[in-house]
């Protein structure tokens, strides 16, 4: 595989395949074999698991309609107890089997991305880490002001980096309510968000808080604590005007913020990323919510072609490229008219 054809911005293309070469393609190269080994097996053994999968929904059907025909017309508990186990144990035994097809590729697929997709973040520089340790807790963020109110939280995958003398945290983020309770009394939840939370430490010297807002029905909640510190600005753009608003601690600060060629970044990373885009100025630092299902810096290693992590590679290009482009974009390493 040449590095060269593979989908990354020309400015990279023989900086990175030279990096390459010395340091990925040998660790392919070393893998290979094991690959070629842990297909073949798995290929022979799925001769046997496939058709025993398809086989799930009929055992399912027919254990189903015993267990019913024993207590609805037989009430025959002992008959009931007999075709729960039996179904229960075939299921075990077609997930062994299924397990046994699939569970050396799965691993050996594991351990290649686990050692190569390190590498291939080096290439960027020492700053950039994927799941750092020591990352902010959720509280942190609800003092920006920019999430709605949720009853559970939670990150997936963070990532860390420095573009252009900015350091940046990226973090993978879902929002949900609770939703009422099942048959079992459990609580059920419902998403109201998925996207993203991006924290850049920007050059721009500010002291206050200047918030911009895509969702007005929701102000209230997300001004609670500190809606008294905070008097809503107007600006002159109209389009502007008619997709956020903007609420700050310090009026003069905010339109020094928001100049008209930031308001003009902002609607156009909104309709870059066609969703809802919030954002915060707060303590040196911006932070950006802005919904979206990509799952970022997942895996695409693909177990059964050759191995050359050609389509990790070009993934990860893209996903930073995004985060270098907002940085370009917003100038925020500018010290002066962002």
């Amino acid at each position: 595989m040449n590095p060269m054809e593979f989908d990354v911005p020309e400015k990279d293309k023989l900086s990175f395949s030279q990096y390459y070469k010395h340091n990925i393609a040998p660790k392919c190269a070393s893998y290979e074999k094991m690959r070629l080994d842990a297909v073949k097996r798995y290929n022979e053994r799925a001769k046997i698991a496939k058709p025993l999968g398809q086989l799930v929904i009929p055992l399912f059907l027919v254990g189903f309609a015993v267990m019913y025909y024993s207590l609805a017309v037989l009430d025959d508990g002992q008959l009931f107890t007999i075709s729960l186990l039996g179904t229960m144990t075939v299921f075990a035994m077609i997930a062994g089997v299924y397990v046994w097809a699939c569970g050396e590729v799965t691993k050996l697929s594991g351990d290649i991305f686990g050692e190569l997709y390190p590498i291939l973040i080096r290439y960027f520089g020492k700053e950039f880490k994927l799941n750092p340790p020591n990352l902010p807790e959720l509280e942190t963020y609800k003092d920006y002001g920019i999430l709605p109110k949720y009853d559970r939280g939670y990150f997936k995958d963070s990532f860390k980096g420095k573009y252009q003398g900015i350091k940046f945290l990226l973090r993978e983020l879902g929002l949900d309510v609770k939703d009422g309770t099942n048959n079992d009394n459990q609580t059920r939840y419902k998403n109201i968000f998925n996207g993203i939370l991006i924290e850049f430490d920007i050059s721009k010297r500010f002291s206050g808080i200047t918030l911009i807002s895509k969702d007005r029905g929701m102000f209230g909640n997300k001004l609670d604590a500190f809606k008294s510190d905070l008097s809503r600005v107007r600006l002159e753009d109209v389009n502007f005007e008619r997709e956020f608003e903007v609420y700050s601690s310090d009026q003069v600060e905010a339109r020094y913020l928001l100049n008209t060629a930031t308001m003009e970044r902002l609607l156009s990373i909104g309709r870059f990323y066609n969703s809802e885009l919030e954002a915060c100025f707060k303590d040196g630092k911006l932070l950006l919510k802005i919904a979206s299902s990509h799952d970022y810096f997942q895996s695409k290693l693909d177990i059964q072609k050759e191995l050359s992590f050609q389509e990790d590679i070009e993934q990860l290009f893209k996903e930073l490229e995004e985060i270098f482009a907002l940085i370009n974009t917003l100038k925020l390493n500018q010290y002066t008219g962002l």
